[in-house]
């Protein structure tokens, strides 16, 4: 194995030990020292990779929500090609897969964006008006094309991202009401169905189910 990917293992392992322990014992009560025997590492590589806790945290944040932002925008940019229901629909499987396969991180980064810290203030103001701005986007040509109702976008997203966020926050409450765990592949497929169903009997000026 040469270097490169010692490295690259390194810093994933890093990354992996770290969400495990925020997501466990919060950011608070984890310490680099903690992250370094769970990583199997020394904290060096720590502060070689993110310098402290604090880079380590923001590197983790951003590293997620670039990736839940690009899936956003990546079906945006076909709103030329296909419709806005479509679009819409297709951006909610995704980002449910999506948090599904970083349960972790998800879970943890919905509680840190309660916090009111200026590394929150200043990550998550950005990427919540990039995701603010394509959703409204979104309902917008929707409405424009007559296949949305005339709701307000501003509302919309608010219920949209608690149907989102809901699963991941109150996974014990989704489960015992659902009869699936959120971390379950069966899950994304349930829980998928029935909020497509929500948002066309919702949003959609037709009845029938767009699939």
């Amino acid at each position: 194995m040469n270097n490169w990917k010692v490295k690259k293992n390194t810093k994933q392992a890093i990354v992996e030990a770290a969400l495990q322990l925020f997501h466990a014992n919060g950011f608070d009560g984890t310490s680099i020292r903690d992250i370094a025997q769970k990583a199997n590492t020394n904290p060096a590589n720590i502060a070689y990779y993110f310098k402290n806790k604090n880079g380590l945290l923001e590197y983790c944040i951003v590293r997620y929500l670039e990736e839940y932002i690009s899936i956003i925008e990546s079906e945006v940019a076909l709103l030329k090609e296909t419709s806005a229901d479509q679009c819409l629909l297709s951006v909610i499987s995704k980002l449910i897969s999506f948090q599904r396969k970083h349960y972790l991180a998800a879970r943890f980064i919905m509680r840190e964006m309660t916090l009111d810290t200026n590394l929150n203030r200043e990550i998550f103001t950005t990427y919540m008006a990039r995701e603010n701005y394509n959703f409204q986007h979104i309902i917008n040509c929707g409405i424009k094309s007559n296949v949305f109702k005339k709701v307000c976008p501003s509302t919309f997203i608010l219920q949209l991202k608690g149907l989102l966020s809901a699963p991941i926050m109150h996974d014990h409450y989704a489960q015992e009401l659902l009869q699936f765990y959120p971390r379950e592949l069966y899950y994304t497929k349930k829980y998928r169905e029935q909020c497509e169903v929500l948002i066309t009997q919702y949003l959609l000026k037709k009845k029938e189910v767009v699939t």
